[in-house]
């Protein structure tokens, strides 16, 4: 037999190896494919806290910046952002970092409302002056002010709503010191927040949305990529990206209401259980 006619089709090892990827997905801790799913659903609000924050910084000259999208070096956008501001950035430039931030704040309050408003606030601080990076210091060290500054905004959200009680995770809200969201078991408080019946339950409410509402949630809790979901549907990565900026708002909303819900139907639970 010719070396031709055994190779195997590069459709059969794409396929394998994204069977493969889904199965490694599927072997993750509950939680840890929820915060996924809540990153990928906050979608712009992350990509503008990222290009914020890494406007700050390049005009802080942070050392250790990555490279934008690209390849330009953050030393050669100093002025454009001195211009414009963030807008100067390229779309994604940050996000990964806003994508950490965002983890963080989940995993010490399991709100994403609380997550998201006060990652908002330090943004819009930021766009006022008033977040302050020391000139010159690491991209760690920029990484941990800001941090600190929306650890701080979230719990000023819970005070001021009278929300702590809503908050019932075991770690101290009090304490900075930042979780290690690069191990999944991390997140496993998630699993009592978002438990896989509720989130069947959330999966039939998003019908009402949109008709492929729940097919794109799915496919994200399968760890499926954008254009892998592009290529099941038969479209293209443009036409799936339209449709998923389309339902985000929407879906967000929805997201927040039943994890609030949620939320609340732990509480009852634990305090019944104490009692």
């Amino acid at each position: 037999m010719s070396t031709a006619n055994s190779r195997v089709p590069l459709r059969f090892v794409v396929r394998r190896a994204r069977h493969l990827n889904q199965w490694i997905y599927a072997s993750m801790p509950w939680g840890y494919r929820v915060a996924e799913l809540l990153v990928h659903v906050a979608g712009d609000s992350l990509d503008a806290f990222g290009r914020t924050m890494y406007a700050e910084f390049i005009k802080s000259v942070v050392r250790g910046m990555p490279d934008a999208p690209g390849g330009k070096q953050a030393f050669d956008l100093v002025q454009d952002v001195q211009r414009h501001g963030p807008d100067a950035l390229p779309a994604g430039y940050g996000k990964q970092f806003a994508a950490r931030v965002y983890k963080v704040l989940l995993v010490k309050f399991g709100d994403a409302e609380v997550v998201e408003d006060a990652m908002s606030e330090v943004m819009t601080k930021a766009v006022r002056g008033k977040v302050h990076v020391a000139n010159g210091s690491s991209l760690h060290e920029a990484g941990a002010y800001v941090i600190t500054a929306c650890l701080n905004a979230a719990r000023d959200i819970i005070r001021s709503k009278g929300r702590r009680r809503e908050v019932p995770l075991v770690r101290d809200q009090d304490d900075d010191r930042v979780p290690d969201i690069a191990d999944p078991d991390t997140f496993r408080d998630l699993d009592k927040t978002i438990t896989p019946k509720e989130m069947e339950r959330l999966l039939d409410s998003v019908a009402e949305v949109h008709p492929r509402a729940r097919d794109y949630l799915e496919a994200v809790l399968r760890g499926d990529s954008q254009a892998e979901w592009a290529r099941d549907l038969g479209v293209t990565d443009a036409a799936v990206s339209k449709f998923i900026r389309k339902v985000r708002p929407t879906l967000k909303q929805v997201l927040r209401e039943h994890l609030r819900s949620a939320t609340l139907m732990a509480l009852r639970s634990a305090y019944d259980y104490r009692r």
